[in-house]
């Protein structure tokens, strides 16, 4: 095992995501690792992707963990957490499971469901 386990988590500052970060930081105490959050926002939303970060960071800096934050201009969080997780050698992603919310996730399949097919690394969904 390695000695500092690397966690990428996606946030959108859903009550899913905000579990995951949970979960991610749960891990990451559990094997000295590091976090890094990531949201993905879309042209005329930064100051949201901005707020979501900034509710993050108080959450990680009241459990005392290490972590690194960016929001990332996309379309694609499902593509953009792959690439992060490869590009950076991440242990794990942790998502959040949100289920068929909407039209467009029945046609696309959802961020966690597109996560789980395409990364290289372990991913844990987080349901609960």
């Amino acid at each position: 095992m390695k000695d500092k386990v690397r966690i990428l988590v996606g946030v959108d500052g859903s009550n899913s995501s905000k579990r995951a970060l949970v979960e991610a930081v749960s891990c990451a105490k559990n094997f000295s690792g590091s976090v890094k959050v990531i949201t993905i926002y879309k042209r005329g939303m930064a100051e949201k992707a901005e707020e979501v970060l900034k509710e993050a960071k108080q959450y990680l800096e009241e459990k005392g963990v290490e972590y690194y934050t960016v929001a990332i201009l996309g379309s694609n969080p499902a593509r953009a957490l792959k690439t992060t997780a490869e590009h950076e050698n991440f242990d794990l992603i942790v998502v959040g499971n949100r289920g068929w919310g909407s039209k467009a996730s029945i046609l696309l399949g959802s961020v966690s469901r597109q996560v789980v097919a395409n990364a290289e690394c372990n991913v844990l969904v987080v349901k609960k």
